[in-house]
């Protein structure tokens, strides 16, 4: 049987297939692309400074928890979407940039757990001391560091990894892709420096670059 070129093209190369998903379902994927990391924004803004100050505001743990609570579950198919549009313009970039971003966001999840402890610790009757204690031993159980290890590292080179890849990809204009590549070393500096708003800034720049993005996602499919 003889193949025509355009059925081997089809059968060899799956990358170049357009994307056949159903439009709400590319619009359901694009709303969440900036969600994700707004939502992360406002997190970073408004968490506790410090061990007596989280224990002293329960409500606001309380807050971080729900809010972080939306981000697990859009940061994740958020990227996923973003990584779709990598595939064909920047094969390798695609493959490391979803290394790096899809389990440095599945490890965040594990930062709930200590968030946990401090929205808890009032009604258990903790003091500072002894929250901070139980904070310490929780770390140190089991793989949490190497948790945070994967979260740290994924996150802020797989977000850099992904503005790269937009830029190269000509995916976003050139502005946005530069907001991206710089937002999670901004983020790092910000948390050094103990500064919220810088940190919500370095948020808010990955949340408007992934918006670009899922403009563009919505678009690849018509």
């Amino acid at each position: 049987m003889i193949m025509t070129n355009s059925q081997m093209t089809t059968h060899a190369d799956p990358a170049s297939r357009p994307d056949t998903a159903p439009r709400w379902l590319r619009l359901f994927g694009a709303a969440l692309m900036p969600i994700g990391p707004a939502v992360v924004a406002i997190i970073r803004l408004i968490y506790p400074p410090d061990a007596a100050t989280a224990l002293h505001q329960p409500q606001t743990m309380e807050a971080v928890l729900w809010l972080g609570f939306v981000a697990t579950f859009t940061l994740i198919p958020g990227a996923y979407a973003a990584l779709t549009l990598l595939r064909r313009p920047t094969p390798r970039l695609w493959i490391w940039t979803g290394a790096f971003l899809l389990p440095g966001y599945l490890a965040m999840m594990t930062l709930g757990f200590g968030d946990t402890l401090w929205a808890a610790a009032p009604a258990a009757g903790l003091d500072v001391d002894q929250a901070e204690s139980l904070s310490r031993a929780a770390e140190a159980a089991g793989p949490g560091s190497i948790t945070l290890l994967i979260f740290v590292l994924g996150h802020v080179v797989g977000a850099t990894l992904l503005g790269v890849a937009a830029l190269r990809g000509r995916l976003i204009p050139v502005a946005s892709a530069l907001a991206m590549i710089i937002s999670q070393p901004l983020h790092v500096v910000a948390v050094i420096t103990a500064a919220p708003v810088l940190d919500l800034v370095a948020w808010g720049l990955t949340a408007t670059s992934m918006g670009f993005l899922a403009i563009r996602y919505v678009r690849a499919g018509d």
